[in-house]
């Protein structure tokens, strides 16, 4: 009937505003951990990060949000059960810890990347860092250790060892939150020559949400053509 019909269309009313409305948070407020620093290829491992040894990276944040750091990591291809810290620390004006993480070492994956997620850092951008490791009770047959890159191929920071800098780099990964059409104007504005200015960025935006729109409209009227009339009064 006509009254059934109105209903099943107010219904497809309001769950495709409630579809838009999370396109739109999805792309405009929610943050998402973006790539923001990327120091690799690995060439050999650190000493291993036994007690009396600290090692650790400094760095520059190139944006706010800094919530993510990612470390290639060693076992020596055993099971390694000391408690690691994991500490972040800002660097100027004053050296101060901002973040710590106890980890156990049977959570490290041998030559892959372990993550150590944390707090984001609002005002991090333009900000120097240094993200250290250190574990007392770890021995040499039981401890683990950081994939380096011996070429000193990252210029914004310095592998450290007890607190002397070294000639080499930590191989590790740092990101920042944030909204998906943030990183995007960033892609857009480095790689103009390939993808064009931002209003191609927002043509593109608005086609693929329309995209969007059609096939979630098609997906519910295939849906509702499932109803059976009698369920509704």
């Amino acid at each position: 009937t006509g009254r059934i019909s109105n209903k099943l269309f107010l219904l497809k009313i309001i769950l495709l505003i409630l579809f838009l409305n999370w396109q739109i948070y999805l792309i405009f407020i929610y943050k998402h951990p973006t790539l923001d620093v990327e120091v690799y290829p690995n060439t050999n491992p650190s000493p291993p990060i036994i007690k009396g040894v600290s090692l650790g990276q400094t760095f520059l944040a190139k944006r706010n949000g800094l919530a993510k750091i990612e470390v290639m990591m060693g076992t020596y291809g055993r099971e390694n059960n000391r408690d690691i810290e994991f500490s972040l620390w800002e660097l100027r004006p004053n050296k101060k810890l901002v973040r710590k993480i106890i980890v156990n070492a049977r959570r490290i994956r041998n030559n892959l990347y372990n993550e150590f997620k944390f707090k984001p850092i609002s005002d991090s951008q333009g900000k120097m860092f240094y993200f250290q490791f250190s574990s007392p009770d770890s021995t040499k047959d039981n401890a683990v250790c950081c994939w380096l890159n011996n070429k000193n191929i990252y210029s914004n920071g310095q592998f450290i060892l007890n607190g002397a800098q070294q000639k080499a780099d930590i191989v590790f990964r740092i990101y920042a939150q944030r909204p998906i059409i943030q990183e995007l104007r960033t892609l857009v504005k480095n790689n103009s020559e390939i993808m064009g200015n931002y209003w191609a960025l927002v043509i593109g935006i608005i086609f693929f949400e329309l995209i969007q729109i059609v096939a979630f409209i098609w997906l519910l009227n295939w849906l509702f053509s499932f109803i059976p009339s009698r369920v509704l009064p």
